[in-house]
């Protein structure tokens, strides 16, 4: 099932190029950072990363597709994105518009409707070794975008208008890195007006795309030459008595180990610690490749196997690779084997 879904995944990444000849990311990203900082920069500007629209919290809550559970104690936020996109025809019809001009312009697209039809078809969590996950997070560990547009829009009829200027509507659409969530570009309008949703946000969307792209293509033009932004999180089970400021039979404690292990593993040794202590290893603004030598996607689950697999053959510690979401890798020592 894994070797399935990842096949899957690796085909979405495939993309159309100028002159629509296909190209894949392969051709505009190599795992060899080196490379990418050696390389003409017109040809990294030039590679696209992957698109994905999906609507706010805010929006979602208007369409009541926001909701709250309990588990175990802990209150975990829930999305319908399926409830909210049969809501109201408007919704679908607003991102395909916005996935359209990024079509056009030669940017690859993960569809949400599509995505969640997969998800349905599909054990998504098996990849993820059987972790309880939020629908964002699985939407967004399937598709694998780079980038996520995220819409809010009101729409309300304009009693006092003419039938051309019937829909009076504001939006916002922001891109956001989907690995770290920050904001790479935030685009807002009001007071719009025209005969339905999408006729009143077509003109103004058209003149703030330059700059929402421009946005788009410098902070991926970032990530291809410096790396993926991700944290990374090494700690020990509750009923493991291990310590990270053990000695292991490498001769270093796990704690070195593990460190030096990230600095050679990491573009250009590009890590920060942020927190040490007997149970916890916490590193932020780490960089690791976005690629694998072949060109294929690389991202945090592979990471952190990798890192979890040498662990078991140098240090002689089951863990466990628990990595979630696309930011964010997690191995938890569970003991010496």
């Amino acid at each position: 099932m894994k070797k399935t879904i990842w096949a899957m995944m690796s085909a979405l990444l495939v993309f159309t190029g100028c002159g629509n000849k296909q190209k894949s990311l392969a051709e505009g990203a190599s795992g060899d950072m080196e490379a990418y900082e050696n390389s003409d920069v017109h040809a990294i500007e030039q590679a696209r990363p992957t698109i994905m629209v999906i609507p706010s919290d805010n929006l979602l809550n208007y369409y009541k597709s926001l909701g709250q559970e309990n588990i175990d104690g802990v209150k975990v936020t829930t999305r319908d994105y399926n409830k909210y996109l049969l809501a109201n025809p408007d919704n679908k019809a607003v991102i395909s518009y916005i996935q359209q001009a990024f079509t056009d312009a030669n940017y690859p697209i993960q569809d949400l409707e599509q995505t969640l039809k997969q998800l349905q078809t599909q054990d998504a969590v098996d990849m993820v070794d059987g972790l309880d996950k939020d629908a964002k997070t699985m939407l967004l560990t399937v598709a694998q975008p780079d980038i996520i547009l995220e819409l809010d829009y009101s729409s309300k009829m304009d009693m006092k208008g003419d039938l051309n200027n019937a829909r009076k509507v504001s939006f916002t659409l922001n891109a956001l890195d989907a690995y770290t969530n920050n904001v790479l570009s935030s685009n807002t309008m009001g007071d719009l007006k025209g005969e339905n949703t999408v006729a009143a946000i077509s003109e103004p969307m058209k003149k703030t795309m330059p700059k929402l792209m421009g946005d788009i293509q410098k902070s991926f033009g970032d990530v291809l030459q410096r790396g993926r932004n991700v944290t990374i999180r090494v700690n020990v089970a509750q009923d493991s008595n291990v310590s990270l400021n053990d000695e292991s039979i490498e001769g270093d404690t796990y704690a070195d180990w593990i460190n030096d292990y990230i600095k050679t593993h990491t573009v250009k040794g590009a890590y920060k610690m942020q927190r040490n202590t007997n149970k916890e290893l916490y590193f932020v603004n780490c960089r690791i490749p976005l690629t694998n030598e072949d060109g294929t996607q690389y991202g945090v689950y592979d990471w952190a196997r990798e890192m979890a697999k040498s662990m078991r053959k140098n240090l002689g510690v089951s863990c466990t690779n628990k990595a979630q979401g696309l930011g964010e890798i997690v191995i938890t020592i569970n003991g010496v084997k």
